[in-house]
């Protein structure tokens, strides 16, 4: 949006996203309230940014925004067409898929059905500039109308194509027992995306206090990926076609009953399927299977359905004192099925019995769960407990299973406000969590041209228990604010692998090992330095885990992973024309089982801003990456970017220059470290 139009900006904290809560829930989020100048209401008015690439290959980029503010109706249209690597849904994303988790009414929000394999490309943690080869479109097109003066009515319509490209060279090394070998992968690949999307919500008052609204989704995407893989000399071509379609539909009644009550009725059912059909040219599991196979295909699909239902009480006390009750029933169910075929040219040799899946896949969670805050001056404790009785059914080929456990998850914690600007909260917690579809399926499913995996048969139920203090001592506004955080929790029992490597090929399954411990311990200072007028962060860290594992029919193996990180910014806020930001961070990382492996990363930036009046400014930003670990020499790689702004007529026509990757730095290698392996990945950028 155009800053020009806007009259007042308000800060809205502790913002509720149903209007019915607000002073009865816990809320932490911050809200913009925005006032628009009269002169802009109920009239057209937008900006577009245009720019074209003068030295690169055809690089452009259009975005646009037009839009009308009335009484009785709101429009927002905008669209994003570029090929420099911005992700053009980012603008909406939080529109299409919201996710709300744990709030009233938000029942559902983390259902979806599942993907068996997928060839998304992982690219390095650089901007998105950099390593994002795309050609996206997209159209956003949004409105609000108010029907009457208690019904409004939302429509949103979303339409996205993209192409990215993607270039690796993979080198690994790996290093199990006394089995050792190194392989190579020159990967080029491509995706193309095209995504239909369609919301509409409506909100109906039937009184001050009561409400009904009503949300319902489409989506249909279809995504077809290519790889060109160079495997140790051997040309390998890899097709994937994903198709998903989504209908989704959300009811919530909300009646504040009394002026610290309400109660909160919520229903949705969600249609979720995906289908894939997978394709690999070339043939890596000969010591597998005896057929004389030159290529492999698998199909693959997911429906599932969800259906919840939640009732919600919600008390709050004068005396801060808040109760909550919640009675619900999630039903879903996952039908899997996969279709593994060996084949020779285009004739089928065979479908492997041990790597077909056909599972149906029920789970019936009904629960209740209580909340409970008691506020004795500065003091607050909470008290939580949720009571599941599950019931689970599994029809896997053709054979029946039943499961109806039982149990609960407490929790209880403690806030201290010492005083306004020191705050500790402490909680603990204990939580079972059920075995999704993608858990445990019982044959083989090939997840890659030279991988298959296998769940872990059966109903399975993990337990954890979870520990954390938090303390905080000023806030975002005071001149000095800390953080520090720690975390333990202790996985009773949890999902691993037994895997068995090869050169050419890697086959895993499920398997459940007890007792894993991880820790996190965070902590962060914020300093305004007023002789300076600049700001100084100071951030630490560490991280360890344990966890225990199977390779090649060995014993179960003890590993440990311990990473720190530990990084300072000085951000200045000086009126004049000059403004600077500068900050480095270090990561250090260690594996060790029967051998070691250490990794070590360095981030370093500077960022120069010069406003040399109010029509003309500019900044440069500078990178600097390294890396180490204990079987390479040290490598570094360097960036800079420039924009300058000139704004010909204020609010009406400003030109940008915009220069990015100056240093051409073309390509970049990034480290990892793991118990089986050391890689070192080098990407074109």
């Amino acid at each position: 949006m155009p800053v020009n139009p806007i009259d007042k900006v308000e800060l809205i904290q502790k913002y509720s996203n149903n209007k019915h809560l607000k002073g009865i829930e816990n809320s932490e989020k911050v809200a913009l309230n925005l006032t628009l100048k009269d002169d802009y209401k109920r009239r057209w008015f937008g900006n577009m940014q245009l720019g074209y690439g003068y030295g690169s290959e055809n690089k452009y980029e259009v975005r646009a925004n037009l839009m009308n503010f009335g009484n009785k109706s709101k429009y927002y249209f905008l669209t994003n067409l570029n090929n420099i690597g911005i992700n053009a849904v980012g603008d909406i994303g939080h529109l299409i898929r919201p996710m709300r988790i744990g709030e009233p009414g938000s029942i559902g929000d983390h259902q979806a059905a599942k993907t068996v394999i997928n060839l998304d490309f992982e690219t390095p943690g650089l901007k998105q500039q950099r390593v994002n080869f795309n050609n996206a479109e997209m159209l956003s097109l949004n409105s609000i109308f108010t029907l009457s003066p208690k019904t409004k009515l939302k429509l949103l319509v979303f339409l996205n194509t993209d192409e990215n490209d993607f270039n690796k060279n993979n080198y690994d090394s790996f290093s199990v027992g006394n089995l050792s070998f190194k392989n190579v992968e020159d990967l080029k690949g491509r995706k193309k995306l095209l995504t239909g999307f369609g919301k509409i919500d409506i909100t109906h008052d039937f009184s001050k206090t009561k409400t009904l609204e009503f949300s319902s989704k489409y989506n249909n995407s279809k995504t077809e990926s290519f790889s060109n893989i160079d495997f140790n000399s051997e040309p390998i071509n890899e097709d994937l076609k994903n198709k998903n379609q989504l209908f989704d539909q959300k009811l919530v009644y909300t009646n504040r009953f009394k002026e610290n009550k309400v109660f909160l009725l919520s229903g949705r059912f969600i249609n979720d399927k995906t289908a894939q059909n997978y394709s690999a040219n070339k043939f890596l599991f000969s010591d597998i299977f005896s057929e004389q196979a030159d290529n492999t295909t698998q199909f693959s699909s997911d429906k599932m359905q969800f259906l919840g239902f939640e009732a919600q009480v919600m008390d709050r006390k004068k005396s801060g004192n808040k109760l909550e009750y919640i009675l619900g029933s999630q039903y879903r169910t996952d039908d899997l099925n996969t279709v593994f075929q060996l084949k020779n040219q285009n004739t089928i040799l065979s479908k492997p019995a041990n790597y077909q899946n056909h599972l149906k896949y029920i789970s019936n969670d009904l629960y209740l769960t209580t909340k409970y805050l008691y506020k004795l001056k500065s003091l607050s404790l909470l008290a939580h407990a949720s009571f599941h009785q599950l019931y689970n059914y599994s029809n896997r080929s053709d054979s029946l299973y039943y499961q109806t456990p039982f149990y609960f998850n407490p929790l209880a914690g403690l806030k201290w406000e010492i005083n306004k600007t020191n705050k500790i909260y402490t909680a603990f917690s204990f939580n079972t969590t059920n075995a999704e579809v993608v858990d445990v399926y019982n044959n083989y499913i090939q997840t890659g041209y030279k991988s298959l995996a296998k769940g872990k048969e059966g109903f399975n139920q993990l337990n954890a228990s979870t520990a954390i203090f938090n303390y905080t001592l000023g806030d975002w506004s005071s001149k000095f604010f800390a953080n520090a955080q720690l975390m333990y929790s202790r996985n009773h029992d949890y999902y691993s692998k037994n895997v068995t490597i090869t050169q050419n090929y890697v086959q895993t399954e499920k398997i459940i090992v007890k007792n894993q411990d991880l820790v996190n311990i965070a902590f962060d200072i914020n300093r305004s330095i007023k002789p300076i007028q600049s700001n100084f962060k100071l951030v630490l860290g560490s991280d360890y885990s344990n966890f225990k594992n199977m390779v090649n029919s060995t014993d179960i193996r003890d590993v440990r992973r311990h990473s720190y990180n530990y990084g300072f910014e000085l951000r200045s806020a000086f009126k004049g024309i000059f403004n600077y930001h500068f900050g480095t961070n270090w990561k250090s990382s260690y594996v060790k089982t029967t051998v070691s492996n250490s990794y070590k990363s360095n981030m370093s930036f500077m960022d120069l801003f010069f406003v040399l009046n109010n029509k003309c400014n500019f900044s440069i930003q500078t990178e600097r990456y390294s890396f180490n670990n204990s079987n390479s020499k040290k490598s570094a790689y360097y960036f800079m970017d420039l924009q300058a702004n000139y704004t010909l007529k204020e609010n009406k026509l400003t030109f940008f220059l915009t220069g990015n990757n100056l240093f051409n730095t073309k390509t970049f290698k990034n480290y990892s470290i793991s118990d089986l392996y050391i890689s070192k990945t080098e990407y074109q950028l």
